[in-house]
């Protein structure tokens, strides 16, 4: 008789293979996704790095040049200290570069799912098989490894700070948060429910973390970098190419169904632009200020860090499918019925070549967000748990 636990481990390491066959493969070509990491360490190397890089024509043919392509990419809506993240890679040709973030990016996400997986099971919480192979194999996780995102990455960031404070090593847990905020600030929703429960030295360490990096990189930038940096995220929030389906966000929902644009949005389902943005603003906070309310007065941590995982990616202006990959956490450390755990899986697994490239015009642009719905189910489970301890 096998032992528990011995089929989800005989399903993750199946799993595992698929992802390293498919890394493999996708190895050998130079896409969009890594090359904006890529460009952008060997821009801050050769002290080009500056506010240029927010200029998209710049930036790509940048691209092109040092990677010897004829791939375009884009530096914005990132911060300057993202130029840190293939710092250690900038020696090496595109190719090899792409190949070891590859590499290193799958070790790390398959790293990160087992210790969710283990500490659920040293809390006599076994993780089903089908939840193991769905937070394993979703789509997200093969598009990031598809184009180089860095996404895993940022998953195994924000994986090990999540383990770190169910441990009660709150400093350590700043130093990752800190590195999660410098490099894709994917973890500002988790140091805002960190307020509410009054994580002080966490997010004392984060901030020190964060701004130490920030300081260590502006003496190899160009003068301005900083200063335009959150006027260039704002123009690009406002872009009418923010409303394409791709986008799978709260925002992105209502800009399409209200704001006409003639190449990138000409049928919508309503004229309602007026409310496009303040909408979908009000609805981040209002979830933002719910959910630090009930992890306030939470007794048990798993809840508020899961809604944090999912406000992570909810309360962002601009998320594409390999931000989904968060949602591995949530799945990890809820309670979730058979039938939520279906309904999830198949709003996270279903094509969106089949949703969100088929459904663009009219109403039917509501059925083009499946893995926005996802998000908000996972989160109103969060919060239903911290209701539940109440």
């Amino acid at each position: 008789m096998h032992p528990p636990g011995h089929g989800r481990a005989v399903a993750g390491a199946l799993a595992a293979a698929i992802l390293a066959i498919f890394t493999v493969f996708s190895a050998g070509s130079v896409t969009h996704g890594f090359v904006s990491y890529y460009t952008a360490s060997k821009l801050l190397v050769s002290g080009e790095l500056g506010p240029n890089a927010y200029d998209d024509q710049w930036f790509g043919a940048k691209v092109q040049q040092l990677t010897a392509s004829n791939v375009r990419e884009i530096f914005i809506p990132n911060p300057p200290t993202m130029a840190l993240m293939a710092l250690p890679l900038v020696s090496a040709d595109a190719q090899t570069a792409r190949a070891v973030w590859l590499l290193v990016s799958l070790i790390a996400f398959i790293a990160s799912v087992a210790a969710l997986v283990r500490h659920q099971a040293l809390r006599a919480r076994d993780l089903s098989i089908p939840t193991v192979l769905l937070m394993l194999l979703a789509p997200a996780v093969f598009t990031n490894l598809r184009i180089g995102q860095g996404y895993l990455l940022v998953f195994a960031l924000f994986t090990a700070a999540t383990i770190m404070l169910l441990r009660g090593r709150d400093r350590l847990a700043g130093f990752l948060l800190g590195l999660l905020l410098a490099f894709k600030t994917s973890g500002v929703a988790l140091a805002v429910i960190l307020v509410a429960r009054k994580k002080w030295t966490t997010l004392v360490v984060a901030a020190i973390t964060a701004i130490a990096l920030a300081i260590a990189i502006t003496p190899f930038m160009q003068a301005g970098m900083w200063s335009v940096y959150p006027s260039q995220v704002r123009a690009y929030v406002a872009r009418p190419a923010s409303s394409v389906t791709a986008y799978q966000t709260t925002l992105g929902l209502f800009r399409h169904l209200c704001v006409a644009d003639p190449q990138w949005n000409p049928s919508p389902a309503a004229n309602c632009a007026p409310i496009a943005f303040i909408v979908p603003t009000l609805i981040n906070l209002a979830a933002t200020l719910w959910t630090m309310v009930l992890a306030w007065r939470s007794t048990r941590p798993e809840p508020w860090l899961a809604a944090a995982a999912a406000l992570s990616v909810l309360t962002l202006p601009a998320v594409a499918e390999p931000h989904f990959v968060l949602m591995a956490i949530p799945l990890a450390l809820l309670r979730l019925s058979i039938l939520e755990t279906l309904s999830i899986g198949a709003l996270l697994i279903v094509p969106l070549e089949f949703t969100a490239e088929r459904f663009t015009a009219g109403w039917w642009a509501l059925l083009a967000y499946p893995r926005l719905y996802a998000a908000w189910i996972l989160w109103a489970a969060s919060l239903r748990e911290l209701r539940a301890e109440c």
